[in-house]
Order: C-alpha cells, then structure tokens, then sequence
C-alpha cells in the first residue's frame, strides 16, 4: 500500500559518514537554540508542550517528576520556571488553549493539576478521579489525557482497573468529574485526543490495537462510538489531521509503523512499516529505527520524525507524507540525542524537541518543498 522513492540506497554501514544528504539538505532545518537541563539522576525529557506564538513559553516534563518552563526570544531560551516534587510520574503536560500563563499537568495517580504560570507556587485547581468525601477511594492510573480546544472539557485514559480500561471526563468549568467510558477497550488506553477542528470529537488508542472515534455529547458510551479502527498492533500515538477537506487520522504504533486512517471510510489509507521508514531515513538497521513523533502542516500532509538509536541516537531526520509515499526531508544534523517528544509550530515552522541526554532544541524548518 506503501510507496518509497527508489532513489535512495541504504547505507553500507550503520554509519553518517557516507551518506549523500543532497537531497535531505540541512539548510532546510537549522538550529535555532539549545538549552540542557539540571539533570538530576541523569533525567531525561519525556514531555514537551509549548504556546502557538514565535516567542513561545515551553513547558517540559522529565523523568524525575518534575517540569521546567522556558520563554523563546531572541534565539534563545529563558528559563521561567520549575515546578517539581512530584508525588508520581509525569504523564503530560498541555498549554491551556485560552491562556499561555495556564497549563495543565498530569501525574499517573489519577490527578491532573492546573497552574498558573504568574503564582507558581502552588496549582490553582486539581482534577481528580477520586471524591475528596471518600478519601478511601483507590485512584486508577493515568497514562494520557488532553483537553478540548474550547477549554471546556479534559479526558484522561488509565491503565486497566480490575480488569477494564477507562476513558474519564472532566468539565473543566466546574472541576467535576463527569462521567467515563469503559467498556470500548480491553488493555491500557494510551491515548485520548481531541480533534481540533470538533470539540464534540474525541479519539482513543490502546494497547489492545483498537483506534475508537467518539461523540462525546452523547451520554452513553455505545451511543457515543462513532468507528472503531484496528491496527492490529499496538498504539503509541495519535493525531488529527486534514486532508483535501477530510479528517484523516495518524498512528504510530509501538511496532514502529505510521499508520494513516480515513475514519469517513473506516479505512486504512496508507500504512508505512517499519522496514519503509528505514529505507526512507538510508539505514541498514530497523532494529535501531524508531518514530519520535507526528506533526501536522499547514497544508494536506504531515511531517514525522524518525531516527536511529545508533551512536547516541544522533541520526534524526524530518520525514513528510506525499499522498500514499514518504519522502525524507532535512536531516538534523545538529541532534545529540535520542528524541522522545517534539511539538511543531506550525505557525512560525519552528520545531522544538526533548530526549533522553536532557536537551530541549528549537529548530527552524523551511516547509518550502
């Protein structure tokens, strides 16, 4: 279903030093600034949220529980803020759609915090699962949660929970806890995300293979289950994005494929494995092959990152969508780590990514293609 540019060959060795870059030029894709983290017990960068501006706030979230906040001006980073002394692990962070001083982090026992970014010492509301009444309650694990583009609605996945995964729903006007679906999947949710065009539409995945589109006005959860998709494998990522006037959805899956669905039609539209995003990045290894992340451009096709965990994880390039094929873009060659998350600014073409020797980079990308 998949189709590759034959034009490039795999490299002999596992190895930059041969590779023609000719065509993947790095003038597409420059670094703007760096900045590395207080690295306490060797952390790394797992999350990575920032505010649609050029002079953006960014917010990280690391694997030692906490989050720092930064202010891009200038071509360089400022760091604003930490907040840390996390109880559990950091299971996301996202800027509020209303406000670039708000944004809201979530830790894995079953709460999602909001701060506001000009009082820093404490967080201003908490969501949680469980009632301040019955303090006797057992919290389920959260593993994902986004929030609705009208700021009005916040939905977290969890982990399974005697035997059944949960979708929860908060209205974030009142901080009540609405309601939850769990009936339409059987292992671990590991992701929810709201389309960004329809507040009424959220899409979950799971480790059970399964890509469920719902309602979310409609009360009832078998009301509300608009498609059901199956990779047949299992899911890390998920977006929404527009193709032609159509609501497309990308997936990365933890086998390392880019899946892209067609939910009017219920159908896959394109599948790259794991073996194409190899060719496509000129390595010889798949077993050292990984996709970082998915991105949606201004217009009908999406941009991912793809690297290898070879040497320090250094080989990273930017990949693009054209119709049914993949086409290498511009390497970074500047990259010095493994990357585990990235936001894009689409806006502005600035590409920001976070990983695992605790670097935060901000790139500018030249989408002229």
């Amino acid at each position: 279903m998949s189709n590759i540019k034959d034009s490039f060959e795999l490299d002999d060795y596992e190895s930059d030093a041969n590779e023609n870059d000719d065509i993947c030029s790095n003038s597409r894709c420059k670094l703007v600034t760096e900045k590395e983290i207080n690295r306490k017990d060797d952390s790394y960068i797992l999350h990575l949220s920032s505010t649609s501006d050029a002079s953006c706030n960014i917010i990280i979230g690391t694997s030692n529980n906490s989050c720092e906040i930064f202010r891009l001006g200038e071509n360089q980073l400022a760091k604003l803020e930490t907040i840390e002394n996390f109880e559990h692990p950091i299971i996301g962070v996202r800027f509020s759609p209303e406000s670039n001083d708000l944004v809201y982090i979530g830790t894995s026992l079953g709460n999602i915090q909001l701060w506001d970014l000009r009082t820093p010492q404490k967080f201003a509301i908490e969501f949680s699962e469980v009632s301040s009444d019955k303090p006797s309650d057992v919290a389920k694990t959260l593993i994902c949660f986004d929030v609705s583009s009208n700021n009005r609605l916040l939905s977290a996945g969890t982990e399974l929970y005697k035997g059944e995964a949960f979708i929860l729903f908060w209205d974030i006007r009142n901080k009540s806890l609405m309601g939850a679906y769990w009936e339409s999947h059987t292992d671990d949710v590991t992701q929810v995300v709201f389309d960004p065009n329809d507040v009424d539409k959220l899409m979950s995945g799971s480790v059970d293979g399964l890509i469920n589109v719902f309602d979310v006005k409609q009360t009832n959860e078998d009301d509300a289950l608009i498609d059901s998709l199956n990779t047949e494998s299992s899911v890390e990522q998920l977006l929404w994005y527009n193709n032609k006037g159509k609501d497309f959805i990308g997936c990365i899956t933890h086998t390392v494929d880019l899946q892209l669905w067609s939910p009017d039609d219920a159908e896959l539209y394109a599948h790259f494995r794991r073996c194409d995003i190899t060719h496509a990045m000129k390595r010889k290894s798949e077993a050292h092959c990984y996709v970082a992340s998915c991105h949606r451009l201004l217009g009908n096709e999406l941009l991912f990152l793809a690297g290898s965990n070879w040497n320090e994880g250094e080989h990273l390039k930017c990949i693009f969508t054209n119709n049914k094929k993949i086409e290498p873009f511009c390497a970074l060659k500047e990259n010095r780590q493994r990357v585990r998350c990235s936001v894009f600014n689409q806006h502005h073409n600035l590409l920001m990514t976070g990983g695992e020797q605790g670097i935060l980079s901000v790139w500018d990308v030249n989408m002229t293609l």
